[in-house]
């Protein structure tokens, strides 16, 4: 993510057209028509501004911000490409334009004064970063869910009237795997955040102390949310180990209940195995309390390997 500065001189008409447009213009891509007219009167290049995250392309610069957030109760990737000049603000938006943005507009709208372009894109990055946090307070639901069911396995407890096993592990573990994933993405979006805040605070005009306060609380803003970030993303990996953790515990726990199996049917195996020999004379077989006592044998040989299981603690 690293500015581009190109020096080429922009149309004298520009400046004149900037003044006739409101503070914030918000284009949706179904709109290129509109967007059509608006490079033509501002001389806009947009595939410039569309090579990296951040560029400089006289007076106007170009960001692009893909960001996270939660509409409807599901997660959502919105790609917003803003251009930032000294008296216009212009966002080219998807379709169906984020929620984010429509909560930057209604809090733009219940100032008592009209926000020029630097305050409104401070107000529409810390919508954005709203969007984030409300996001990680999602995800801490999702993990905290995750936590119990991993708690379960490895103490062995019941939930809903069975117990937890290897298939349950596996889904929590591509849970967490996606979880991780889109903390990566988040704390990218951070990073373009915090990078746009500063480059703008860089450009405004440094007299206003007023709007650079504001930018100001913007930026420490978006570091705590990266902070919380970390965070979240240091709870997803410890929570992947313990996963990993009680994936082992119960892949164990399936070879001891067969290994206990087998102990206690070895015995049997060995009597019946012993009694089909074919031999000439078996004494034993013409013994009227042969076959009782035989089947006496076979039972308490079983029973001896599982008192000493339960003895040493493996059934546990």
């Amino acid at each position: 993510m690293t500015m581009q500065p190109r020096s080429s001189p922009f149309p004298a008409a520009a400046d004149a057209q900037v003044g006739d447009l409101p503070p914030w213009l918000r284009i949706r891509a179904d709109q290129p028509g509109k967007l059509a007219g608006i490079k033509q009167s501002l001389g806009l290049d947009i595939a410039y501004g569309l090579q990296c995250n951040l560029s400089q392309d006289g007076e106007f610069s170009y960001f692009a911000i893909t960001f996270l957030s939660v509409e409807q109760g599901r997660r959502k990737a919105s790609r917003v490409i803003f251009i930032l000049g000294r008296g216009v603000l212009i966002s080219l938006e998807p379709s169906i334009a984020p929620q984010a943005l429509d909560l930057a507009q209604a809090r733009l709208a219940r100032q008592a004064h009209a926000a020029p372009a630097f305050e409104s894109f401070a107000v529409v990055l810390q919508a954005i970063n709203d969007a984030t946090d409300e996001l990680l307070d999602a995800l801490n639901s999702d993990l905290g869910r995750v936590l119990v069911q991993t708690n379960s396995v490895l103490n062995s407890l019941e939930a809903r009237d069975r117990d937890f096993g290897v298939s349950d592990v596996v889904a929590a573990q591509l849970d967490l795997g996606e979880v991780e994933e889109l903390l990566s993405d988040g704390l990218e979006s951070q990073l373009q955040l915090a990078l746009a805040a500063r480059h703008a605070q860089a450009r405004m005009p440094q007299t206003d102390a007023e709007l650079q306060a504001l930018f100001s609380t913007l930026i420490e803003d978006i570091e705590a949310v990266e902070d919380h970030v970390s965070f979240v993303h240091d709870r997803v990996r410890l929570l992947q180990t313990t996963n990993n953790m009680a994936l082992n515990v119960k892949q164990n726990q399936i070879v001891k209940v067969f290994s206990v199996v087998t102990a206690v049917f070895l015995p049997a195996m060995l009597i019946s195995t012993y009694y089909s020999m074919n031999v000439a004379r078996m004494p034993i077989l013409e013994w009227q309390y042969g076959e009782p006592i035989t089947i006496a044998l076979t039972a308490g040989l079983a029973l001896l390997p599982l008192l000493y299981v339960k003895h040493r603690g493996w059934l546990r």
